[in-house]
């Protein structure tokens, strides 16, 4: 069976509608959704269940931003970068190591590989 290929999430309705369903699956419920200019991050996740996206991440590939999306995500659930967290990230995106560093930038892979 072919992999279908995602055409990259261009607009702020596209992509929270890709983080709705993104947390359907992992049953995360998000607060609220923002997208704005961050300089040194692609997003982040506060205690209260806030998700702020980089808007930059409009210029990604779609693989990097399901990625980020599921990352912010299971940081609902998880919020540490533990072994918990790296085993359910590669999971739900289906991850091998050696698709790694296709999808994430270089020091994101080496995160994501780490042990």
């Amino acid at each position: 069976m072919k992999a279908t290929r995602r055409k990259r999430l261009k607009t702020a309705d596209q992509l929270k509608a890709a983080v709705k369903g993104w947390a359907a699956k992992i049953k995360a419920r998000p607060k609220q959704i923002r997208i704005q200019r961050m300089e040194c991050k692609w997003a982040s996740c506060s205690t209260t269940g806030r998700i702020t996206f980089n808007s930059e991440l409009f210029d990604q590939p779609y693989r990097f931003q399901e990625f980020v999306i599921v990352h912010e995500l299971l940081h609902l659930k998880i919020p540490n970068h533990g072994k918990l967290f790296k085993s359910l990230l590669r999971a739900h995106l289906k991850l091998v190591e050696r698709n790694v560093e296709q999808i994430a930038p270089l020091s994101t892979a080496r995160w994501l590989t780490k042990r």
